[in-house]
């Protein structure tokens, strides 16, 4: 390579940030010029432009990859095997499968006091749009200790 290049041109030319260039340049320990705009000569135009190419491969962007998940059609998130909600998810709850923030809640077969949920043991308020449960048994006991005069 002949003639002299500015680091600009050089970044162009290996598809690269001038930034780029102006670190690799300056791990090489050459002499930066006193003033104006830095010019290297072709033998080190060439080598600059030697190393980039042999970095090509890891800038050339990957075909994405889907989600490991079944299901799912997000794209892996940078090196792990799912999409970064199933990630996160897993982080959070140890587990990838959606759940509702009340699942711990349903998961209860008893009672605070141990009377086992069940379907005639269970009263729901109107006002709970059928999410919330309540011990019927604790709430007879309850509402017949409130009744008894003092």
């Amino acid at each position: 390579m002949a003639g002299e290049w500015t680091i600009r041109e050089l970044a162009r030319k290996a598809g690269v940030s001038r930034k780029s260039v102006w670190a690799w340049i300056d791990a090489q320990g050459w002499a930066r010029p006193v003033s104006g705009p830095w010019i290297l000569d072709g033998e080190r135009a060439r080598l600059v432009l030697e190393r980039f190419e042999q970095t090509a491969p890891l800038r050339t962007p990957r075909e994405p990859v889907p989600c490991s998940i079944e299901g799912c059609e997000r794209t892996r998130a940078g090196l792990q095997d799912m999409c970064k909600m199933h990630y996160q998810r897993r982080l959070r709850t140890g587990r990838t499968e959606r759940s509702s923030g009340g699942d711990w809640q349903t998961a209860k077969t008893h009672c605070p006091a141990g009377h086992e949920y069940r379907p005639e043991n269970i009263y729901r308020f109107p006002s709970d749009v059928g999410t919330r449960r309540r011990c019927r048994t604790c709430r007879i006991a309850q509402s017949s200790v409130s009744k008894k005069p003092s």
